[in-house]
Formats: structure tokens, C-alpha cells, sequence
């Protein structure tokens, strides 16, 4: 397979790396990253601005944009050739339940999907760690061999990694989930400038959430690697239909 390999977090960032020297040895890769972190940036887009596109070597580009417009660069830019499956990661630190909204890693995926890739993303608890994310890039290398063929394109495969993972430590321990219920409280700092003029700065936030049973964060906390599959159509159906019957 001809493999897209993103993420968020930047060019030099280790996971990308790993997944770039495991998944080589089975697929042609093509790495294409932001030039700098983008964490949280989601699905955005630049538009009506240029974006500097360097090349590294023959098959290595970074981008001075987000993780989706390094999708959009690497699948409709000529550079590479046609891709069959868009990866994202390694993330440093995890994106389930709700953060997969906000989450630069899960949206350059979904960026893949929306475009009719196969498309997965790929975060660990684990923050650079000393073997360089090598058990997480073995065990998506293996997850791929084991189950590309039956994946769907419009979907986004979330995986995550715990930091202990129980039992045979392989991609038997993969448990299928769905994405928990984040319960988000921010806090801000507030500095007056001048007038009616002030500077906010978000100062981290604290993160809940909902005890669900079959959910990635229960999975997660119980050694296992949750995948979550993600769909692209968000429409709320048990909604409409109840508006439809009205």
C-alpha cells in the first residue's frame, strides 16, 4: 500500500517517525508534517494564503499549516502517488471520547476519510518515551496487516495506547469501543489591558467524565487498546426522526 503518515505534533516528532521506519519495511510511505505543533487545531484548513511546502527528501515534506492541509497536500499536491491509506500519529497523549473533536491528530484523519481514504489515528498515552514509540508502531504495523482489508473508507479508526497493556501486549488485547463522554470544565486567566480591554489566556482545563460501560476510556483503563470506529455523518438520526414524527 502507498501510506500517508501525518500527525500533529510536528516534522521531528518520534512518533511519526516509528510508524515511518516500521511501516516502510511492508509499504511505500510518505511522510508530510506541520513544520511546528498544531495541536488541537481539528480540521482546520488554510485558505486564501500560501502555505510553504518543503521538501526533506524524495518522499519527506513539511508543511507551514495544519495537520489537514499536510492530508490535502500530500493526496492532491502531485507530490505522491495515488494513497490508499491516510495515517495519523503517534500522538503524544491520548484523544478519546470527546476530544477527538477538538484533536489535530484525529482530524487530519478524518480529512483522509472525508476525501475516501482509509484512515486511521493512532495516540499514546506514553509521552516520549524511551524505545521511541517502537511497541506502538509494531503493534499498528500488525493491526494493519491484520485488518486493512476490512476497513472501510469513510470512517476514521481512533486507536489508543495505554501505558501498560495487559495480557498477550499484542493486537489480540485491541477491544472495539465507542467514544466515552468527556465532561470539560476550562479555567482562565484574566489580564486587564486597558478600558474595557482585556487578555484571556485558557490556563489547562480539567477533564471528566462519564463511567460508560464499552467505552474507550473504560477499555483504556483496563490495559486494553480501544479503537474506536469514527463516522463522518454527525447527523443526530434518533433526533430527526423524533422532529420528522412530530
Amino acid at each position: 500500500m502507498n501510506i500517508l503518515i501525518t500527525n500533529d505534533d510536528g516534522i521531528s516528532s518520534q512518533g511519526i517517525l516509528a510508524l515511518e521506519r516500521f511501516l516502510s519495511r511492508d509499504h511505500n510511505t510518505y511522510l508530510v508534517a506541520p513544520l511546528k505543533e498544531k495541536s488541537c487545531t481539528s480540521m482546520a484548513l488554510t485558505l486564501f494564503s500560501g502555505m510553504r511546502v518543503e521538501m526533506i527528501n524524495e518522499n519527506h515534506y513539511i508543511v507551514d499549516g495544519f495537520p489537514a492541509d499536510c492530508v490535502n497536500i500530500g493526496l492532491y499536491s502531485g507530490i505522491f502517488p495515488e494513497i490508499d491509506l491516510v495515517l495519523s500519529g503517534i500522538n503524544r497523549g491520548v484523544n478519546m471520547g470527546y476530544d477527538v473533536h477538538y484533536s489535530g491528530t484525529v482530524g487530519a484523519a478524518k480529512h483522509g476519510a472525508l476525501h475516501g481514504k482509509l484512515s486511521i489515528s493512532v495516540s499514546s498515552v506514553r509521552i516520549d518515551p524511551e524505545d521511541g514509540y517502537e511497541r506502538e508502531a509494531i503493534l499498528v504495523r500488525d493491526f494493519i496487516k491484520e485488518y486493512s482489508a476490512k476497513l472501510q473508507n469513510d470512517i476514521v479508526y481512533n486507536l489508543n495506547f495505554p501505558e501498560e497493556i495487559r495480557g498477550k501486549k499484542d493486537i489480540t488485547e485491541l477491544k472495539w469501543t465507542h467514544l466515552g463522554r468527556r465532561v470539560y470544565r476550562e479555567h482562565y486567566i484574566k489580564k486587564h489591558i486597558i478600558g474595557g480591554v482585556s487578555e484571556f489566556t485558557l490556563n489547562g482545563s480539567e477533564l471528566d467524565r462519564l463511567h460508560e460501560e464499552g467505552s474507550d476510556f473504560e477499555a483504556f483503563e483496563n490495559g486494553y487498546i480501544p479503537i474506536s470506529p469514527v463516522r463522518l455523518n454527525m447527523t443526530h438520526s434518533e433526533e430527526l426522526l423524533r422532529w420528522q414524527m412530530h
